[in-house]
């Protein structure tokens, strides 16, 4: 080819590169198109700089801008694996990076004017040719891993920037290597390249307008046969192709060499590009189905493919999203929405949207789609003339999936749109959406009835609460009550007037910290409630310090011992068994606490002179919730103390006999580290 040839087929690929930049920056997503747009600017300069000096298109300005271009290049595809590989893929992508920075700063240095000289003879003894071959096989490298490595997902996104530049790329080994074999490039391979990058860069604006709207990649078909004939399809095109290439080379011997080879990559990249593309795959798909097999679907594989779908990590879709998925895959839909039953009402609403807009719709019992389901048992198919509502919700309605349950009817319905390539619906194919459609709906029966358990589960601890609120409550009213009969008497007694502030305030306070533990679960006030390492004797005399009653506390070499309790929860525990105590004592008999150690636990003992209780009693009645035998008792003070001590690591256990008395033993265990941390401090 002339050197006005050569520079001619350049110049194109400069222009049409600097148009697929300008449209890449107009037609694609924000940040996400400026490394596309880079490339292709890249290779429009360095399109250009041939095109401006063809007769050293390795070297000088024109070398330099090569390496660029193979840079940029290898930074886009690095861009889209960093973006679409996942965490797992960065450690892998570092390394790449870093290769990919070191080979394009040794190929950069090899341009300098000392190192030119070694282009006119290449060789693999060469720097020059060595590092560019290595830049090259990075670039192709990068593509089959990003390719190979990227989610179902993603692979919509990067298959056409992995074709496009990983060919250029390894046109380029080719190139490089060929002339390191026979020590010369060849003039028809150089100028090849213009042409194949005028081919491959579209794809770039391609993928960059992909960018922009949410697509589901192909999936890999599971038959052998569809295998086969993907390929004998593939070898009659390029068997076409290389025919057009043999008549090309009687047409214009000057311009036959680059026709062919521009030819041949283009039919690759053709063939690469309706490989991965949904819509031909399908096709192929349905056209093999149909014409080599009885059955249309595999069914083990199918459901096999429906249990993975709805068992896939919560984390990678919703639910709700997954169950669409689970009936789309069926009729290779490419989007879809669903509608369930609300609780206790008939109508569908809204539950969620695979690649189609979030409409929060409902559909009424009498709507006119529900009735063409008949209860559950058929698949509405519309042509173009769904209702207005769901067209305006949901946009283009094909098919209407019902999910059925046995005992409760219709749950739900998931509403489809029509595939990419044309899809023939038979019975064969609504047994099947039938059949996986009872399973989706007992899918989410199953969820919706684990999340009905939690909030009851929710609401009971809540009741619980509240109950021992209440049962607080009434101690606390129990102490005003006392407080008035004794003001009537002794209101213009000045002690007695400080006493009743003082018990007033603390009224006050447990009632406010009443209010608190209603708000938010036991373990957060308790959390919150009081400092590490509380210690029960202190607490114990400030309990006994304001009651009326004889209270005698026995330190039996506990006096530092140390809970890990909070000191709200512990006072809550301890006194409703030392209210049971006073009460069942007689007034002038003294209810007697002992604090011992005994190995790792704290051994608390409260005794009572009362009648006793009979181990029925003990084992049938006194912690039952509600269960008591006090006229105005409300049966739930030894429970929540038994609760309360259980929820800090200790236990309540009742030694009682009739007619002697009864004794109630808490055991709790000691905080070794507070402890420890006091016996420091000390020393």
């Amino acid at each position: 080819m002339t050197a006005e040839a050569s520079a001619t087929l350049h110049a194109g690929c400069a222009v049409a590169s600097l148009l697929l930049t300008a449209l890449i920056l107009v037609t694609g997503r924000g940040r996400a198109a400026l490394l596309p747009a880079a490339a292709s600017a890249g290779t429009a300069a360095w399109a250009t700089a041939v095109a401006l000096a063809p007769g050293a298109p390795l070297t000088d300005l024109a070398g330099t801008l090569e390496i660029l271009r193979g840079a940029l290049w290898f930074a886009l595809l690095l861009g889209l694996a960093w973006r679409f590989g996942g965490q797992r893929a960065r450690p892998l992508l570092r390394r790449f990076a870093i290769g990919g920075a070191a080979v394009a700063t040794i190929a950069f240095a090899a341009t300098l004017p000392v190192a030119q000289g070694v282009l006119t003879a290449p060789s693999f003894a060469s720097i020059a040719i060595l590092s560019r071959i290595g830049l090259a096989l990075l670039v192709v490298l990068l593509a089959e891993n990003l390719y190979r490595n990227a989610s179902e997902a993603a692979r919509w996104h990067v298959n056409l920037p992995c074709i496009a530049l990983g060919g250029l790329a390894a046109f380029d080994v080719l190139l490089y290597a060929e002339a390191a074999i026979s020590r010369s490039f060849t003039p028809s391979m150089l100028d090849a390249r213009a042409a194949l990058t005028g081919l491959a860069l579209p794809l770039l604006l391609i993928a960059a307008v992909r960018d922009r709207r949410i697509r589901r990649d192909p999936p890999v078909s599971r038959e052998v046969v569809f295998h086969g004939a993907t390929l004998l399809l593939a070898g009659s095109f390029l068997l076409i192709v290389g025919a057009a290439a043999e008549l090309l080379r009687h047409v214009d011997a000057a311009w036959s060499p680059v026709a062919q080879a521009s030819l041949l990559a283009a039919a690759a990249m053709a063939l690469a590009v309706a490989a991965t593309t949904r819509s031909a795959r399908s096709r192929l798909r349905r056209l093999v189905v149909d014409h080599f097999f009885t059955a249309r679907y595999d069914y083990r594989r199918e459901w096999l493919r429906c249990v993975a779908t709805l068992s896939a990590p919560e984390d990678e879709a919703p639910a709700a999203v997954r169950a669409i998925r689970a009936i789309a895959d069926v009729v290779d839909s490419p989007g879809g929405a669903l509608l369930l039953r609300e609780a206790g009402a008939s109508r569908l609403a809204w539950a969620a949207s695979w690649n189609a807009p979030n409409a929060p719709m409902a559909l009424e019992s009498d709507h006119a789609l529900l009735g063409s389901l008949r209860g559950g048992t058929w698949i509405a198919q519309f042509n173009g003339d769904a209702s207005v509502d769901l067209v305006a919700a949901f946009g283009s309605v094909w098919l209407a999936v019902p999910l059925p349950l046995h005992a409760e009817g219709l749950f739900g319905v998931v509403l489809l749109k029509a595939p990419r390539a044309a899809f023939v619906t038979d019975q064969e194919v609504f047994d099947l959406l039938r059949t996986i459609g009872r399973e989706v709906a007992m899918f989410l029966a199953e969820r919706r009835a684990a999340e009905t358990l939690v909030d009851q589960r929710r609401l009971q601890d809540y009741a619980k609460r509240f109950a021992f609120v209440a049962h607080d409550v009434k101690t606390v009213s129990s102490q005003l009550t006392l407080l008035l009969a004794n003001a009537e008497e002794n209101i213009g007694d000045p002690e007695f007037q400080r006493d009743m502030l003082l018990t007033v305030r603390a009224s006050a306070g447990r009632i406010n910290s009443l209010i608190a533990r209603l708000r938010q679960p036991d373990e957060e006030i308790g959390a919150a409630g009081g400092p590490a390492g509380m210690v029960p004797l202190e607490r114990l005399r400030m309990l006994v310090a304001d009651r009326r009653r004889p209270v005698r506390i026995e330190d039996d070499g506990a006096a530092g011992a140390r809970v890990a309790m909070a000191a709200e929860r512990f006072d809550t525990a301890i006194l409703h068994l030392l209210n049971n105590a006073c009460d069942a004592s007689a007034p002038e008999e003294t209810v007697r606490i002992r604090l011992r150690c005994q190995g790792n636990r704290l051994v608390i003992d409260i005794t009572d002179h009362g009648p006793g209780m009979t181990p029925e009693f003990i084992r049938d009645e006194l912690f039952r919730p509600f269960g008591t035998a006090k006229p105005d008792g409300t049966g739930i003070g030894a429970w929540q103390a038994r609760e309360i001590l259980r929820e800090a690591g200790g236990d309540l256990v009742v030694l009682s006999h009739l007619g002697a008395g009864t004794t109630m033993r808490v055991t709790l265990a000691l905080d070794a580290a507070a402890m420890g941390r006091q016996q420091e401090d000390r020393a």
